[in-house]
């Protein structure tokens, strides 16, 4: 095991040496997400604590980490992961700030949260508003009722009981989870998509036990997919917003974004916040939308209550989200964030190199020739491009995504 991490006697010790004006903030995973939460927090001063389940998460190595852990894997071991945390939290010198990384760690610190509350703060509302957004049937149910567009849906527990498939699905469709995580686990998918009357009953099939909800395709292209990044505090008022749009993802089917811009498009900021504010949601979300041109109307796809993989991308065009989180969370003052880049780009270089070498052919939304080149010579271009990983300032995570190449098994867990 690297020297890296501690645990035990010699973590409670490190614990000791944490500055005692300032709450730490306690990141987990700490893979691209928790990289880009760490150095937002740590530039500004606040101690960051990571924890991973694998030592080759590159936010472990971040020099914004102050303390670097390794920790049970919650989706496996939850009960283990909370032990941790209640162990690390009554060694705090004041209430930390809880910052989950992904839907699991949001779905097990949720479940404790009662317990958690006596050394944590959370920046971020309670199970029942999270769920309520996450589970796909009651979301799309709610925006229904508040007239936010949705794709068409259909939702086969409502089906009669032979499991009779409607006649108006249009193909292709979409077959959605709706617990997307758990899904996922099973599969290594986000979703299924289904060309026949045939090829949706075997999808449904398939996904059991996994209740699903089946959608139309909605949009043209990639860059019809736009989200709208916020942080709303606890009386349901939006103190930042950012917005993005994909220009690349992967895996190239339901992949994640691996280049993303911002866009000044911010007409479906009202149905966002909503959609938020019936679920009584507070805290950092990304709300995803898609363009129909058909009707010229933004429709609602997604709602992820957690900070997210390009998150990098609002913090770098001046939206500090998780400091407003955590300044908050805390009840220091806090105004209202808006960009302060007229444009600003993301990039996952790993994975956009990785789309590339599969799709050679591929021009759209590519970067440029000369920032190409910056990457290769190991420089960063100046201006509106950030990377995920590499940054002069702290130049080792990127050392620990290089090695992580050429080692097999390691997943990214964004």
């Amino acid at each position: 095991m690297n020297d890296l991490f501690i645990q035990g006697n010699e973590l409670w010790l490190e614990l000791k040496d944490l500055p005692k004006d300032k709450a730490p903030a306690v990141v987990f995973n700490a893979h691209i997400t928790g990289l880009a939460i760490a150095r937002s927090l740590g530039k500004a001063g606040v101690p960051v604590i990571a924890l991973d389940r694998d030592g080759r998460a590159v936010g472990l190595h971040s020099k914004y980490a102050f303390a670097s852990v390794l920790c049970p894997n919650p989706f496996t071991e939850e009960a283990a992961f909370i032990e941790l945390l209640l162990e690390i939290g009554k060694r705090l010198p004041q209430k930390g700030v809880l910052y989950p990384c992904n839907d699991e760690w949001v779905l097990a610190v949720s479940r404790h949260r009662e317990q958690l509350e006596a050394h944590y703060e959370f920046p971020f509302a309670e199970w029942e508003a999270v769920e309520s957004l996450l589970n796909k049937e009651k979301l799309y149910k709610r925006a229904a009722e508040l007239s936010i567009p949705i794709p068409a849906t259909w939702y086969p527990n409502d089906w009669d009981k032979d499991g009779s498939i409607p006649d108006d699905i249009p193909y292709p469709c979409i077959v959605k989870p709706i617990e997307q995580r758990s899904f996922y686990e099973a599969f290594q998918k986000k979703a299924i998509t289904a060309e026949s009357r045939e090829e949706l009953a075997d999808a449904i099939a398939a996904a059991a036990p996994h209740p699903v909800v089946v959608q139309e395709i909605v949009g043209e292209a990639l860059s019809d997919f736009y989200s709208l990044c916020t942080y709303v505090d606890t009386t349901g008022e939006v103190k930042g917003y950012f917005t993005g749009r994909k220009l690349e993802q992967y895996p190239q089917s339901f992949g994640t974004g691996c280049l993303v811009e911002s866009s000044p498009v911010d007409e479906f900021v009202a149905d966002a916040a909503k959609i938020l504010n019936a679920a009584g949601y507070y805290g950092i979300s990304e709300i995803e939308f898609i363009y129909d041109k058909r009707d010229g109307s933004y429709k609602l796809l997604d709602v992820n209550t957690r900070v997210w993989k390009w998150i990098g991308l609002p913090v770098f065009a001046g939206v500090n989200l998780p400091l407003l989180a955590y300044r908050d969370a805390l009840g220091l003052p806090i105004g209202q964030e808006h960009p302060v880049k007229d444009y600003a780009k993301w990039v996952y270089y790993q994975d956009y190199m990785s789309l590339k070498q599969e799709r050679p052919n591929h021009v759209h939304g590519h970067l440029t020739d000369e920032e190409l080149t910056h990457f290769v010579s190991g420089k960063m271009p100046s201006g509106n491009l950030i990377d995920a990983v590499y940054d002069e300032d702290d130049p080792t995570p990127s050392v620990r995504l290089l090695k992580n190449q050429y080692q097999s098994g390691y997943v990214c867990p964004c």
